[in-house]
């Protein structure tokens, strides 16, 4: 007989493991509920730091007004803190001021009843979390682009460049053209009678005042059309070149939509009547194209050309409707909105902690308003910049505004910040160095596209943030229009330690502005 190895199971041992599997099971499930009581610890723990961060983030952008700061934490505890809130007991909240930079304390406390840990004698959580933030006190260099793209811009055309020369088309002089002006005063020509579409190549229009298409004063031309008009040979009669033809009597309107215009070239003048004879549907030689006869309504503007050379230092003011003044100017687009947005911009700010100084940029820089707490006076310096002119040395721009932030005013427990806007491709250099007002330019040739080739302009430009970033200030840019390159911006924004804005239209600026504005004003501290 052959006895087996395996020892049998007794009765009392098969009695054992029922109670050891229940054991097991319990413990599992013991297990199981004190990790659902865990993750609902961690997620309280979350939601209450989230609550008092975005408390204390945005209740410091109303420092220093304390009211306002305790309101604002308030809401945005409540609209952050939703599982606290249903879930907690006991929950306390509080907002206290800290000593420091505009700085606020935000505090949350909660109990959070557990489910299945309170039958392992843990009734309940606690937790508590704080958050600090602070409103930066701010050393701001504003730093724009006045060059004479700012006026005449491709993608943004205020004023347009029919001709194949370097003259644009734009309204005549309001009456009065300005105190003291030169004799005649002709009226701001406008239609006076609807041209409807389509008609005859040839018509008569009927205008308010047709004088000035007819004077043969030479100084009232060169008033209404430029320096270079400065002839006693009218308007409808002269032709001239200079870097391309610009015809004689080339007159521009808009359509009744207002999404257009047509091109006319008058063939005569009748001064008693108010009357010009024109050729409809001329060429647009500038543009490639000739825009369609269409319909114009009553009180249509009359645009003509205007030309003051392709250097010319006043083309911006000559196409105006109003001749630049202390109380006067303009229109200049993208100009007029880049203006606004920055007093916009100046504005997000408190003159009780912040510093905001103003440069301009052309063919060089120029320091318009040294840091300063009186946001009037910057907003001051802007308005004195009458129209733009010049190219586009964005380097010395930033240079000049190295210099503003390091200058009187300066503050060591100031963050740094710099703000470029241009519409453009640097272009001017300065060939002297940069730590002068005076600039002594080399001008070099724009690139199409990206990624764009560096020149000496786009390594000045870069090497200015990259110095700036050395000394301590963050470089932000913005571009605005379709005639920035965004790699070039991008590079100098990151060279200076910031990050660059793209504004499409004017439309975009102030957004532009906004954000570069909220991530410089607020930090969390703790």
């Amino acid at each position: 007989m052959v006895r087996s190895l395996l020892h049998p199971r007794t009765k009392r041992e098969a009695g054992q493991a029922l109670p050891m599997f229940a054991l097991m099971v319990f413990i599992i499930l013991g297990f199981c509920a004190m990790s659902i009581d865990v993750g609902r610890y961690v997620w309280a723990r979350t939601s209450m730091q989230a609550g008092v961060d975005a408390a204390a983030i945005a209740a410091a952008q109303d420092m220093p007004d304390w009211a306002a700061a305790q309101n604002t934490a308030a809401t945005y505890w409540t609209d952050n803190s939703g599982f606290i809130q249903s879930q907690g007991t006991n929950v306390q909240f509080s907002v206290t001021q800290v000593p420091g930079n505009k700085r606020i304390r935000v505090e949350g406390d909660a109990d959070i009843p557990t489910w299945f840990a309170k039958f392992f004698g843990v009734p309940q959580w606690h937790v508590s979390a704080s958050g600090d933030a602070e409103a930066q006190v701010l050393d701001i260099a504003v730093v724009l682009d006045i060059s004479g793209s700012m006026c005449k811009h491709p993608a943004l055309p205020s004023f347009l460049e029919i001709e194949s020369g370097n003259a644009l088309m734009s309204p005549g002089r309001l009456t009065p053209y300005t105190p003291g002006g030169v004799s005649p005063a002709y009226q701001f020509p406008v239609l006076a009678a609807p041209i409807s579409a389509p008609t005859g190549s040839s018509i008569t229009i009927t205008l308010n005042d047709v004088r000035m298409f007819a004077s043969t004063n030479a100084t009232a031309n060169q008033r209404n059309f430029g320096s270079n008009w400065n002839s006693s040979t009218p308007y409808w009669q002269r032709t001239f070149s200079s870097g391309g033809t610009v015809r004689s009597g080339m007159i521009l309107i808009k359509n009744s939509s207002g999404n257009g215009y047509e091109i006319f070239k008058i063939t005569a003048v009748n001064v008693a009547s108010n009357t010009l004879t024109v050729t409809r549907a001329q060429s647009a030689p500038g543009y490639g194209f000739t825009p369609p006869q269409s319909a114009h309504s009553s009180g249509a503007e009359i645009w003509a050309n205007r030309y003051t050379g392709p250097n010319g230092s006043d083309y911006c003011d000559a196409v105006s409707k109003y001749k630049a003044s202390s109380s006067v100017n303009g229109p200049h687009e993208p100009f007029d909105s880049a203006v606004n947005s920055a007093k916009y911009f100046i504005s997000l700010f408190n003159p009780s902690y912040d510093k905001i100084g103003l440069a301009t940029f052309s063919s060089d820089g120029a320091i318009r308003q040294n840091l300063t707490n009186s946001f009037s006076s910057v907003d001051s310096s802007i308005d004195n910049v009458f129209y733009p002119a010049g190219s586009t040395n964005i380097a010395h721009g930033i240079a000049r505004g190295r210099a503003i932030l390091d200058g009187s005013g300066k503050r060591a427990n100031a963050v740094r910040v710099m703000v470029v806007l241009t519409d453009g491709i640097p272009n001017q250099y300065c060939t002297n160095g940069y730590e002068s007002s005076s600039c002594s330019n080399g001008s070099t040739s724009d690139p199409s596209s990206c990624p764009a080739p560096s020149n000496t302009s786009i390594a000045a430009a870069i090497n200015q943030a990259a110095v700036a970033k050395a000394g301590d200030i963050t470089v932000y840019t913005i571009g605005l229009g379709a005639g920035v390159l965004d790699c070039i911006l991008t590079d100098i924004a990151t060279a200076g330690g910031g990050a660059y804005y793209k504004a499409p239209s004017p439309a975009d600026l102030d957004d532009a502005f906004k954000a570069i504005a909220e991530r410089t004003h607020i930090a969390l501290v703790k």
